[in-house]
């Protein structure tokens, strides 16, 4: 609405009262003022209250601007120190609701309870698997659509080599400092086989899966042509459902483990625990025979992990895009490259403060603050870019005094208006219940009020001591090179 409608509305309204139109809405909206000269003279003869409180504020600034100046790079840099101090959250875990709700009373009764706490200190479940690829053939845009399997067409089990490292894997695995077995009498699907195959060879006509499908095999390796078969009959018959058969052909192994680690864990904490097991397999990949090395790790703590470090990127990196972005949009509506700079010191000022209130008020970065960072950064520049904008109004060579107090007195009542709405609203929100909204409130508030000093203190007074009075001077000559070059011009046709 209001860049399809409201702002193509107002442009017009302005080109035809610029112009002197006569027509319907100009006669109604512009008080019989019928030119711009006009509009300018009624301005000067009655200046609103704000336009003099504004006008008041100038000269101040311009009076004190070398104290005012030393004042915001001091306020930059303690800013800056103070935000780097973001820590990441000591839980992972998420709440929505206060701390007095029921449902939260609830929760925190049960997280005293010894069997809860028994529960999460166990750590999480994270299998290792062959014969499946780590495929996202899922849809994007919904949820609830999970990925279909994609087998693993260069897995195969039955050479001797693949035979023994796969019943070698476990001992190696667990030897570690980071897995152990989920249960205390667990045993690996090719350990349990490897004992099956020693008991059954002794007395063969004890087991039909064995006596059909097995040989004479008494131990791993085995033959390699009876492997499958062998696999899968033992499979069936005592019900391991870690080994997947399709054909007659062993296509899935899996191998469960626990991880010393909680969803609920620190961030740090649990990437640390995700790169162990990484490494690990990585390294036994490396070595492991044809067939069998293209295994990965799973767990339902990787997909929350991996969740809470994209919300972390996304946070960082939307701060980021907030300075490149804005960057190049005043460089091109500016045309002006001091003023660029002017610009992204002061977003700069907006995001270092903003953030470092957070610090203040005990944040952390955790799942919901980098949501909140990712949808509000962009307002750290809205208001630097309008007074930019106002800056240049002036064509020639124009004091930057006049330039700024200008962009001050003519653009500084729509800024602080946006600035008070805005703020109205993150009040309005503070008396929610859930906590993204309180969170999103305060953040907004932060912003808000961080960015309406970056743009009157902290930008003004870098324009009004060191403005330039031409701005656009260096692309005009550029732009105008460019149109008195012979070769640019277009050749006349022959007649």
């Amino acid at each position: 609405m209001n860049i399809m409608i409201v702002f193509p509305a107002l442009c017009l309204y302005d080109i035809w009262l610029q112009r002197g139109s006569s027509n319907c809405l100009v006669a109604c909206f512009s008080n019989n003022l019928k030119s711009k000269y006009d509009v300018e003279e009624a301005v000067e003869s009655k200046t609103s209250f704000i336009h003099r409180i504004l006008s008041f504020y100038y000269s101040f600034t311009h009076r004190f601007r070398w104290v005012v100046l030393l004042a915001s790079l001091v306020a930059i840099t303690v800013c800056t120190v103070f935000a780097l101090k973001l820590q990441l959250p000591e839980t992972s875990e998420v709440r929505l609701l206060p701390e007095g709700h029921p449902l939260e009373l609830h929760f925190i009764w049960r997280a005293n309870i010894l069997a809860h706490t028994f529960f999460f200190s166990a750590g999480t479940g994270v299998q290792v698997v062959w014969g499946i690829e780590p495929y996202d053939n899922g849809k994007r845009n919904d949820p609830d659509s999970l990925s279909v399997l994609k087998l693993d067409s260069t897995f195969d089990a039955s050479s001797a080599e693949a035979q023994m490292y796969l019943k070698s894997f476990c001992e190696s695995f667990f030897d570690t400092d980071f897995a152990s077995k989920p249960t205390s009498d667990y045993i690996c699907p090719f350990e349990r086989f490897d004992s099956w195959l020693q008991l059954e060879s002794v007395a063969p006509e004890s087991s039909t899966a064995y006596s059909s499908n097995c040989g004479d095999a008494s131990s791993l390796p085995m033959d390699s042509s009876l492997f499958d078969k062998c696999i899968l009959a033992w499979s069936r018959e005592v019900g391991e459902e870690n080994n997947l058969g399709y054909d007659d052909k062993l296509r899935i192994v899996r191998i469960r483990s626990q991880s010393k680690t909680s969803w609920t864990d620190p961030y740090n904490k649990i990437d640390k625990e995700w790169n162990s097991f990484e490494n690990f397999i990585s390294t036994s990949s490396a070595t492991a025979p044809s067939g069998v090395n293209r295994p990965f790790h799973v767990s339902g703590q990787w997909w929350w992990y991996d969740t809470n470090g994209q919300m972390l990127k996304t946070a960082i990196g939307s701060a980021a895009i907030a300075l490149g972005f804005s960057g190049v949009v005043v460089l091109f509506a500016s045309r002006s490259p001091v003023l660029t700079v002017f610009s992204a010191i002061s977003i700069l000022y907006v995001l270092a403060a903003t953030t470092s209130s957070l610090v203040a008020a005990g944040w952390s970065l955790g799942f919901l603050e980098s949501i909140c960072f990712a949808i509000l950064i962009g307002i750290s520049c809205d208001f630097v870019i309008h007074f930019g904008h106002a800056y240049i109004k002036f064509d020639g060579d124009v004091s930057k005094d006049e330039r700024t107090k200008y962009a001050v007195i003519h653009m500084g009542p729509s800024i602080l208006a946006a600035a008070v709405t805005t703020f109205s609203a993150s009040l309005v929100m503070m008396f929610c219940k859930i906590v993204f909204f309180t969170k999103f409130a305060l953040i907004l508030l932060m912003t808000v009020v961080h960015a309406t000093i970056g743009s009157f203190v902290v930008y003004i007074v870098f324009l009004d001591t060191f403005g330039p009075s031409e701005p656009t001077k260096f692309f005009d000559r550029f732009l105008k090179s460019k149109k008195n070059d012979p070769k640019s011009e277009e050749r006349s046709p022959i007649d």
